[in-house]
Parts: structure tokens; sequence; C-alpha cells
């Protein structure tokens, strides 16, 4: 296992901020929702939405690395309800409408067609489902990509309003982060 990129994606100050069970609950997510996590890393959002929800949890990934870790933390934990799966192409590994929640946490930036991504989002989500999308400040901050990578709250806003999303709450998590809260329209 890859104990640098677990040290980077799991240190005290980013888990602190990024609050995940504090965070999934400020998104709505409650016991009989499905959840999908995009770019799921070492699970820090998926694993403690088994506890939330004990439906099933989507982990996507590329990185056959990061599903290694997410695999042994199943089998390490005893979660029954954590589904990884490895994202291929640009198409997610997921059926229609099935989720209530999906959430990017740090990934967009990632992402070179975003439009595309926006339009699998809505193709999974179930009507009347969330999407959560948190990202790194566009400024110097104490983690995170280089400034120029990162997506600033208008840009996101511009994306979310080309593709009919409806932005319902918009948060800051600490010096790092910050997160839109959405409903397709």
């Amino acid at each position: 296992m890859n104990y640098e990129k677990i040290k980077k994606f799991e240190n005290k100050e980013r888990l602190e901020e990024l609050n995940p069970i504090d965070t999934l609950k400020r998104a709505g997510f409650k016991e009989g929702m499905v959840l999908c996590d995009i770019g799921a890393g070492t699970g820090i959002f998926s694993i403690p939405a088994t506890k939330i929800s004990d439906n099933d949890i989507y982990a996507l990934e590329k990185s056959d690395e990061m599903i290694e870790i997410l695999k042994n933390r199943i089998v390490e934990k005893n979660i029954k309800n954590l589904k990884v799966k490895k994202v291929e192409s640009n198409i997610l590994p997921i059926g229609d409408k099935v989720c209530d929640l999906v959430i990017m946490v740090t990934v967009l930036h990632h992402i070179d067609d975003k439009e595309f991504m926006i339009d699998e989002i809505k193709r999974i989500l179930k009507k009347d489902g969330k999407l959560m999308i948190i990202e790194f400040h566009k400024r110097e901050t104490s983690m995170g990509p280089p400034v120029e990578m990162r997506i600033s709250e208008e840009e996101l806003e511009e994306i979310g309003a080309n593709n009919n999303l409806k932005i319902i709450d918009k948060f800051v998590l600490g010096d790092n982060f910050y997160g839109f809260i959405s409903i397709y329209k």
C-alpha cells in the first residue's frame, strides 16, 4: 500500500477542514440513500458514507493504487456496502438514475471535458438528486495543486449554470476548500 498517498490525502489539517461526516450531512445525505464518490481516492468520504447509509456507496477511481487501498480498507473495516469501480473512460461505470448524491472532492480541476462529466453525473443522478463539488480556493493555500490548475467559485458557478445545475448551497471549508451543492433543474 502506498502510505505516502494516504499521508497526503489524510493529513490532519485536510481531514479537519473537509470534515467528511458533517459535510455529507450538510448535503442531506442520510440512511437509505445511494452515494457516488467520483475520484474517491483513499475513501475519506466514501468510507464515512457507509456509516450513514446502509445502501450502496460507489467509490469510483481511475488509479489502480487507490483501488487497492479502497479494497484493502473494505476488508480491514469489514464494510459490506462500498462498491469500488474502476473508471476506464469518460463514461461512469454506474447505471442511469441510481444516485441520490454524487460527490467530487478536489477532482473537477483534473477533468479535461468538464461538460461531458457533468452530463454523466446528471445521467446517474435520481430525480431530485444532488451534486456536491468541493474544490481548492483559487489562491495560494497550504495544500493543493498550482493556482493555475484550480477552479474559481465563479468558474464553477458558470459551469453549473451552463449545465442546468441550480446551486442550493455554497460553503467554505477552512482556508483550503470551498464547496457547492447543486440540483439538476
